[in-house]
């Protein structure tokens, strides 16, 4: 087709750089959470191919995992191919199971912060984590993880910080 833009070319106009360094996909997602774009007719996912763009073919098998825990984030400098074992090893270790999951054993059970409680994430203040996690694009326990870790991505508000107030 003459005229067709470059999967490069689309590719590059469709993330935005947020403070904490990824580059949230800004376009259609799939209904697993990740960024999608059609490449020479054919689904694909947005971060995989951000992956392959930058730094060479992924392995037969391969997956690629997200140093940031952000589904949404296309940076290849956050990206790293990995084995299946290890993306669940790491997802429990962050906290970023669900409890019914069969892999639930990889780490031990943490006592977590309350959801409803106020949050600053990457210089925001939003009303939960599940909110945050929502509006920037994170993935599920991503916000708890940086809680619990002590992150200087993450902190909860006492009602003292609420809008500004210290």
């Amino acid at each position: 087709m003459p005229g067709a833009e470059a999967p490069f070319a689309r590719f590059s106009r469709s993330w935005r750089e947020v403070g904490c360094g990824c580059w949230i996909w800004t376009k259609s997602f799939a209904q697993n959470g990740y960024g999608q774009l059609k490449v020479f007719g054919k689904m694909t996912a947005a971060h995989r191919f951000a992956f392959e763009l930058y730094k060479g073919p992924i392995p037969a098998g391969g997956h690629i995992l997200h140093s940031c825990d952000n589904k949404a984030c296309v940076n290849p400098a956050h990206l790293r191919c990995g084995t299946h074992q290890e993306n669940m090893r790491e997802a429990a270790e962050r906290g970023r199971m669900r409890s019914g999951s069969r892999h639930h054993n990889f780490g031990s059970r943490q006592s977590r912060p309350r959801q409803s409680n106020r949050v600053r994430v990457l210089g925001q203040e939003f009303p939960s984590q599940k909110q945050a996690e929502t509006a920037l694009g994170l993935g599920s326990g991503t916000v708890r993880y940086w809680l619990r870790t002590n992150s200087d991505k993450a902190q909860l508000l006492s009602k003292g910080e609420l809008n500004g107030q210290r």
